[in-house]
């Protein structure tokens, strides 16, 4: 089998496994104190992260001892416990990456496929309608009225959960407004500084249309890029799915940085500014902390190892054709 079958049947299998850990937890977190037994909380009080909501962790329990009709919701008991410290509801966290996540995921996808593609105008069509696609798909959700609906499933089980609402309630809203409404909720869940609420919405609102824009241009730039026959940006199509779990880890980091440094004063007790552990055991209090990567992280891995050994095969294959046609061809693939 050559190398260009087999670079392009290690991508296929990458993009695949990108599709499914859309839908898996990367990361979960656990929260265990003396007042939450094993016995009720076997795994204390537990959450999942996904890439487009924090969901609950915490399992249905059926024993002698104890009856259950529906699982404990532990994102909003995590919420309860980090608020009397001047903690923010988790839902605050990540609006505009939660609310962007399938657009994202959908232009990583777009960018392999014209990676494994020969000849740059192929990649520059793949690209163009790719991007053309997400863009349209992108402002049908977020601004135009029931765009909510075209938002993932899960993405609308979040919104339905942290805002305690039926989905009938919210079918009508943008995908724009959904996050607006669901970030005011959180934010004013606790602590209602209506003052403050407002000026970090108006911040939420201006930061999205950036990080659109900037988007946006960015989607336009590659497509010059390859075009141009610029290789930096064809080897860029395959660097950034590459370099996902390092932007997953610096993402969550960031945000736990956030949330560990933006205390409320309005909290039952005072701590000082702490950074809530990432990777391992930690303690707060009389709670100690459990976080550690889910099964959705080791397909992100996954995806990367084949994205590399894919690159490597291409980079091979390229020099290879190269070094036949030299002298009197050295046309960019």
């Amino acid at each position: 089998m050559g190398k260009a079958i087999i670079f392009r049947l290690l991508t296929i299998v990458a993009i695949l496994l990108i599709v499914m850990l859309y839908f898996a937890p990367i990361w979960w977190v656990s929260l265990k104190a003396p007042n939450y037994p094993p016995e009720a909380f076997p795994d204390g009080v537990r959450i999942h992260f996904h890439v487009n909501g924090v969901f609950n962790g915490c399992q249905k329990r059926e024993s002698e001892e104890i009856y259950e009709e529906e699982a404990l919701n532990c994102v909003h008991e995590m919420d309860t416990i980090n608020h009397y410290v001047g903690m923010y509801p988790i839902a605050s966290g990540g609006s505009i990456e939660r609310a962007l996540s399938q657009f994202l995921f959908a232009v990583l996808i777009v960018m392999l496929l014209a990676f494994m593609l020969s000849g740059r105008k192929f990649q520059a069509i793949i690209l163009t309608v790719g991007f053309s696609v997400i863009v349209v798909w992108g402002y049908i959700t977020l601004f135009t009225p029931g765009g909510i609906t075209w938002m993932s499933a899960g993405y609308q089980q979040v919104l339905q959960t942290s805002m305690d609402m039926v989905r009938e309630e919210f079918q009508e809203w943008s995908g724009f407004q959904a996050m607006r409404e669901n970030y005011q909720e959180s934010l004013g869940l606790y602590f209602r500084e209506t003052a403050k609420i407002q000026q970090r919405i108006d911040i939420l609102t201006m930061a999205t249309y950036v990080v659109i824009g900037v988007l946006i241009a960015s989607l336009f730039i590659f497509i010059a890029g390859i075009l141009w026959k610029n290789k930096r940006f064809y080897w860029l199509l395959l660097i950034i799915p590459i370099l996902l779990p390092l932007f997953f880890v610096l993402e969550y980091a960031g945000w736990l940085w956030w949330f560990g440094h933006n205390l409320n004063e309005m909290g039952a007790f005072t701590l000082k500014p702490f950074m809530p552990t990432v990777f391992g055991d930690g303690k707060v209090a009389q709670f100690t902390t459990h976080s550690y990567p889910h099964y959705g992280f080791g397909l992100m891995l996954l995806s990367s190892v084949l994205l590399i050994l894919a690159g490597l095969l291409r980079r091979r294959q390229l020099w290879e054709e190269k070094k036949r046609l030299v002298p009197t061809n050295s046309s960019h693939s």
